[in-house]
């Protein structure tokens, strides 16, 4: 093997080497590593509790998954564990198969993530629009909700395959209402909310869980008739000829998934193992756009490039390997990696110390984590499923959007809550792609015409080329800038240290969508957090209405609108400059 294939292994370790470790880098990152800890530690409870597997095995997966992926991942600001949007998908692996059913379909996901990122196929992410992305995990965070409402309210009813069952359940069980869990299911719930909107730079997690589980006891003893569902007398395990309620204060095991109890059945039926392999390609899919996604994120808050291929490697091997220590589907997670960013984490080494954390909370502090109930943990994931919504990028695709690019985000999202997440996907990108050639074939035919027609509107073209004066950097971007396109036309727009002003030539763009808008709003709010004056030039009619209706210039009053280069060169260097709004063009 060259060195080539080795190319996409490490890279996010190599790169921070590179830049040089300090004492106070290290430290940084150890405090941020502890920070995020302490955020995914109810978190990887809840999910796996969730998903029908041990509280246990929710931390396993972060502890063996997260730092796996760390260290062979492609982003230096990932951090990496169970997440809410596997919910849905692991809930009837679990009851078809069983726990180990679920491991080895992990494996069999984390060998199709190896093979996807070691054929390089990391860029595909950039063609599923935004919308599709949007839809499927705003579909997904109403099926999250849905789900947690049995614990919310502590309701007593068969198990069901999928959320349209389970609601239909609980609603014709409500009768079965547990009014205790119900009642600390909705102050944790409403503390989050409350805690949140007045402190912002302490997680909600971190001191309403513990003022719940404090609640939960009191209740108790003042009335005998209240009784909590918590983790203590929901969980129990048998290890080393003892028997644990609760979480056990034992470290991940090593064993093979396919020698746990009823493993090598399910290896033994065909039927059995086509059954978890599609299963697989699910999770292996859902993995990588999540993960990547979230990559994708920690690069915009930090003007960074990850390795989507390197990403796809790590998480590859991130999925076999937690297998083997109890643990199941890992992927990338946007509170975590939020989270690690904000505390000012800068390397892998905060990841490393996320799982460290974790581990030393399992064997000190077990004890203490069985009472947490679990109303209150439902309260967590409905409390986490609405923001992962991202309830108000929705709205804004919906209100400033192209009709045909909203309805594919409703499709999506329906489509996700009624039947499944690669439903939804497929038919989204299905979508997207007809919809984009019919705008392309329509934009051949009537271009012509629109420049003869719309006069006042026509982009003032120049003839000679002008030379881009020194402290001014000049960005030309060409063709289409769509979902599939847009983050590649844009990733290299970044500030250069000396330079004053940025102009973004947008002359040779004759079509701009929602994904396309997302990006280029993105990288101007980067370059004026580099200190730059941002300019565009050059819009054509279709681009110039959708960044109108996308509120650009009342977001951003200070970005400079000009009809051509030479006239933004000329104005930008003179002392008093003109500013052209948007909205005035």
């Amino acid at each position: 093997m060259n060195a080539a294939f080795f190319s996409n292994f490490f890279t996010a370790w190599r790169t921070s080497i590179q830049e040089g470790f300090s004492a106070n880098r290290f430290f940084r990152d150890t405090i941020a590593g502890i920070v995020v800890g302490a955020i995914s530690l109810p978190l990887s409870m809840a999910f796996a509790i969730s998903s029908g597997m041990s509280p246990q095995s929710g931390l396993y997966t972060a502890i063996v998954g997260g730092l796996v992926a760390g260290i062979f991942g492609g982003s230096k600001y990932q951090v990496s564990g169970p997440t809410a949007a596997f919910i849905v998908i692991l809930i009837p692996i679990v009851r078809e198969h069983g726990p180990a059913g679920l491991m080895i379909t992990t494996a069999f996901a984390g060998i199709i993530l190896l093979i996807l990122g070691l054929l390089k196929l990391g860029k595909l992410i950039d063609f599923i629009s935004f919308p599709v992305i949007a839809g499927f995990t705003f579909g997904i965070a109403i099926s999250v909700m849905i789900l947690q409402l049995r614990s919310f309210f502590g309701v007593v009813a068969p198990p069901t395959n999928t959320v349209i069952n389970e609601f239909t359940a609980i609603c014709s069980h409500l009768e079965t209402l547990n009014r205790a869990d119900l009642i600390l299911g909705m102050f944790t719930l409403v503390s989050l909310f409350v805690w949140s909107y007045f402190f912002k730079n302490i997680p909600a997690a971190l001191v309403v869980l513990p003022i719940s589980c404090v609640l939960g006891v009191f209740l108790t003893k003042f009335d005998p008739g209240f009784h909590f569902d918590t983790i203590e007398n929901h969980f129990s395990m048998v290890a080393a000829g003892k028997v644990f309620h609760g979480i056990p204060p034992i470290p991940p095991q090593f064993a093979c998934p396919w020698n746990l109890p009823g493993g090598m059945h399910l290896l033994d039926s065909f039927s059995g193992v086509m059954s978890m392999i599609k299963g697989a390609f699910t999770i292996a899919i859902l993995c990588a756009i999540e993960t990547l996604v979230t990559a994708v994120c920690g690069d915009r808050l930090t003007s960074t490039r990850n390795n989507p291929n390197g990403e796809l490697i790590g998480h590859g091997l991130a999925n076999v390997v937690s297998t083997f220590f109890g643990g199941f589907s890992v992927s990338g997670a946007i509170p975590r990696t939020a989270a690690n960013i904000q505390a000012g984490g800068t390397s892998p080494w905060a990841s490393v110390m996320h799982s460290v954390f974790l581990l030393a909370s399992i064997l000190f502090f077990s004890r203490y984590l069985g009472y947490l109930p679990l109303s209150a943990m439902a309260a967590l994931l409905i409390y986490v499923a609405f923001f992962m919504s991202d309830l108000r990028g929705c709205i804004d695709i919906i209100r400033t959007a192209e009709r045909d690019e909203w309805l594919t985000l409703i499709l999506c999202a329906v489509l996700t809550v009624l039947f499944d997440m690669v439903t939804a996907i497929a038919a989204g990108v299905i979508v997207t792609s007809i919809l984009f050639m019919y705008r392309m074939s329509v934009m051949s035919v009537t271009k012509e015409g629109v420049e003869e027609s719309v006069e006042d509107q026509e982009v003032e073209k120049e003839a000679p080329p002008v030379a881009v004066p020194p402290g001014i950097l000049y960005f030309k971007v060409e063709g289409a800038l769509f979902f599939g396109s847009a983050n590649r036309l844009t990733s290299e727009i970044k500030a250069e240290e000396g330079a004053k002003f940025a102009v973004i030539d947008l002359s040779d763009v004759p079509l701009i969508d929602s994904t396309g808008i997302s990006q280029l709003v993105m990288t101007v709010k980067q370059l004026l957090a580099g200190g730059l004056v941002v300019s565009l030039t050059g819009l054509q009619p279709i681009p110039r209405s959708a960044l109108r209706a996308a509120n650009l210039g009342v977001e951003y009053p200070e970005v400079r609108v000009f009809r051509t280069n030479s006239e933004a060169f000329r104005v930008l260097l003179t002392p008093v400059s003109k500013i052209l709004p948007i909205g005035h063009i």
